[in-house]
């Protein structure tokens, strides 16, 4: 689930990614209330738990650049609109 995550994420569906994302919180909650760890503790488990810990940190980075790109993104938005507004205050409105 958390791969599928990633590729969400990286295709900028963020209604796929948000669905997911709720769906894993759920799982987790169940896996969390799992009596036997004996999967957890196994080289598997600890395999699994390793590779979700990196697709993690993946998911984390590129949302840290998502926002990023979104308030530079923002903040050019706001510096045209000063200009324009601006502008258009210095304007003669005589005719």
């Amino acid at each position: 689930m958390t791969k599928e995550m990633k590729k969400f994420l990286t295709e900028q569906d963020m209604e796929l990614f948000n669905n997911l994302l709720n769906q894993r919180e759920r799982l987790q909650d169940i896996i969390d209330q799992t009596e036997d760890d004996g999967f957890k503790v196994s080289p598997q488990g600890k395999n699994l738990l390793s590779e979700s810990q990196q697709v993690n940190r993946d998911i984390t980075v590129n949302m840290q650049r998502m926002l990023s790109r979104s308030k530079q993104q923002h903040q050019v938005s706001e510096a045209y609109s000063a200009a324009s507004t601006t502008a258009i205050n210095q304007m003669s409105w005589k005719r």
